[in-house]
């Protein structure tokens, strides 16, 4: 599994291996990384890959948006691809994922986990 951050994009395809490998739990808008347990809040985002149908440059190329973000600009989501005025992107779809500040723990309960671990 790569480096953990606070905030990160999550591949889809990353996310059902995961699901598959039974490395996380899912409940739809958070995940779950179990061995590290770390909670992230999901939102439906993507990677811009490439324009589709030709060459150029574009700023977006490698970054990542929210679905909102897009509508937002009055981009398109279509698929596997969005579409901004006349220009189409290939995309991944995917998550922004953002760590869930957990509370803080009593000491009964950071008791009970080291008991648990055998510390």
């Amino acid at each position: 599994m790569a480096k953990l951050h606070n905030k990160m994009f999550i591949a889809q395809a990353t996310l059902e291996a995961w699901l598959e490998s039974q490395k996380v739990d899912f409940d739809g808008s958070k995940v779950t990384l179990t061995a590290f347990r770390r909670s992230y809040d999901l939102e439906p985002a993507v990677r811009f890959l490439s324009i589709v149908g030709g060459s150029g440059d574009s700023m977006l190329l490698g970054k990542v948006l929210s679905e909102r973000q897009i509508l937002d600009l009055e981009g398109e989501l279509l698929g596997e691809s969005v579409v901004f005025g006349q220009i189409a992107f290939e995309v991944r779809a995917g998550y922004i994922a953002t760590r869930r500040r957990s509370r803080a723990r009593s000491p009964s309960e950071l008791a009970a986990d080291l008991t648990a671990e055998g510390g």
